[in-house]
């Protein structure tokens, strides 16, 4: 009898026992594989489509996406364009922006922004429009899983638009965080629209005192020149003066409320 062993490239014996077509493989139990201590978007689960009851994968990345879209937020709204005088489609939105911004803008750039009045999950949303006049907003791109995208702003007056079908928000800038993406966003009160101490330092400084008198121990942003938000190190020196210590010297604005 001739016995024939067959190595694989690692020098491991391969098993060429004939599998029994009817016989299910044994899975280990699910406790018993190790935790993935870092979760990143390309990583995979495993799931039944409805469809079919097909057991497929899906990405944790492509699951952010799903909820970010189909959460309760009220104000949501597909990307149409930028606008001038265009007509808002229900679910719609659509940027004003500076006429001398280029063609690729960013959010410093964007002056208002047309929304239909029913979002793109079909709930009407006039009632909150009287609400955010005069109020802060924040407007975030989460029509990628990835992009990390928004923009803050003061919502300075409101138009209605087609007989109230649509509301033309003009916007203020008042501070963002990397690109626009022109997705899917949401658009969400921020708060009050009215800072209770600003200050602006236009020479640049690694360093920002900031004497307001409010005599409290009051919430602190910061934008730089562009208007971009930036980060530092605070410090309550007492209840009527704080410091800002940045990595770099930089100029921009301080907002405390």
């Amino acid at each position: 009898m001739l016995l024939v062993l067959i190595l694989g490239y690692n020098g491991q014996v391969l098993d060429l026992t004939p599998r029994d077509k009817n016989k299910k493989e044994k899975m280990a139990r699910i406790k018993l594989y190790p935790n993935d201590q870092a979760i990143t978007g390309g990583d995979r689960l495993v799931g039944t489509d409805i469809n079919g009851n097909a057991t497929k994968n899906y990405q944790v990345e492509e699951l952010a996406q799903y909820f970010q879209q189909t959460s309760d937020a009220l104000f949501q709204y597909n990307f149409a364009g930028t606008y001038s005088s265009e007509v808002i489609n229900t679910g719609e939105y659509r940027y004003q922006v500076n006429p001398s911004a280029p063609i690729i803008y960013n959010w410093a750039q964007i002056t208002g922004i047309a929304v239909s009045r029913y979002n793109k999950n079909g709930e009407d949303i006039t009632p909150m429009i009287p609400i955010i006049v005069n109020s802060i907003i924040r407007i975030t791109d989460i029509g990628t899983s990835t992009s990390l995208g928004y923009g803050i702003y003061r919502v300075i007056s409101s138009t209605s638009l087609s007989s109230g079908a649509a509301y033309l928000l003009a916007l203020e800038a008042r501070g963002s965080a990397s690109t626009v993406g022109n997705n899917v966003i949401s658009l969400a009160p921020f708060g009050s629209g009215s800072f209770e101490y600003e200050e602006d330092f236009s020479t640049p400084s690694s360093t920002w005192v900031i004497n307001h008198n409010l005599g409290k121990y009051p919430s602190v942003s910061a934008v730089d020149s562009a208007g971009s938000i930036i980060n530092g190190a605070i410090t309550y020196n007492n209840a009527n003066q704080i410091t800002i210590v940045f990595t770099s010297a930089t100029s921009g604005k301080a907002y405390l409320n």
